[in-house]
């Protein structure tokens, strides 16, 4: 049998084997509650899975199996959302999200994944004050600090797939609405994860391990996305805003290290 020839049967036999290992079904329930947070608020599917995910198989694998499921799922539905953001808050987001990707790529493939996880908490954590104190950010839209505030998403997404909390709040400081916030946040990803996955795919963390739990672990995300956009209809935005700082303070808990012992 030629090498082509028996790919099927060892890609299902690495599958089967897969589905043997408990942590791959922890991971679909998680998947599937990040899947609900992300269909409802626009973000945070990453803070839910991410941080799990790195306490059973490590960041290096955590955050391009997250990317790459979530490319599958959450991305196209991101683009429905392409046409109807505001692009001029956007696009320097976005030029400064791109410029330091190459950079936490390499910083995730190369640092000690317990001193980067630690970095990320921190950065959490100082999100989160922030944003409960009150304190908004009250101007105009102000370019060179949209690109600073997407230099430090890209930075953070790439190293450790949590992009979301200078995004949120900078985006929860200005006055519009939840759905035009929900709105720009869901064109913002989608655009800057297709972009994770292609600087992914060339520095070779796509493997084929993280190939195969992906596909697993699709479904119950994809499940998720479809329940919490629906659950979004009808919500105020009182609710989205506080959705949203419930989401950083979990993401702050189950990121820490220190819960490690109790997850695993």
């Amino acid at each position: 049998m030629s090498p082509i020839a028996s790919l099927p049967g060892e890609f299902m036999a690495a599958i089967g084997s897969a589905l043997q290992e408990p942590r791959v079904w922890f991971l679909l329930a998680v998947s599937l509650i990040g899947g609900i947070v992300r269909g409802y608020s626009g973000f945070g599917g990453a803070l839910i899975v991410i941080p799990l995910a790195a306490t059973m198989f490590g960041p290096k694998m955590a955050v391009p199996l997250f990317y790459l499921f979530d490319l599958g799922s959450a991305t196209p539905y991101g683009y429905k959302s392409v046409p109807k953001c505001k692009w001029p808050q956007i696009l320097p987001m976005l030029a400064g999200h791109l410029v330091m990707l190459p950079l936490g790529t390499w910083l995730l493939a190369n640092m000690d994944p317990t001193a980067v996880r630690w970095g990320m908490e921190t950065t959490v954590v100082l999100m989160l004050v922030l944003l409960v104190s009150g304190w908004r950010y009250t101007g105009r839209t102000n370019p060179p600090l949209s690109v600073g505030v997407g230099a430090a998403a890209g930075l953070m997404g790439a190293v450790a797939g949590i992009s979301g909390p200078p995004i949120i709040a900078y985006w929860l400081g200005q006055k519009d609405d939840a759905a035009t916030i929900r709105t720009n946040i869901m064109a913002y990803y989608a655009l800057t994860s297709t972009a994770m996955d292609v600087v992914f795919l060339v520095t070779g963390l796509f493997t084929w391990q993280v190939l195969i739990y992906a596909l697993i672990i699709w479904p119950a995300y994809a499940l998720g996305l479809w329940g919490g956009a629906r659950m979004f209809q009808g919500t105020t935005d009182r609710m989205f805003r506080h959705s949203a700082y419930a989401l950083i303070a979990l993401a702050a808990v189950l990121g820490a290290p220190v819960m490690d012992g109790f997850i695993k």
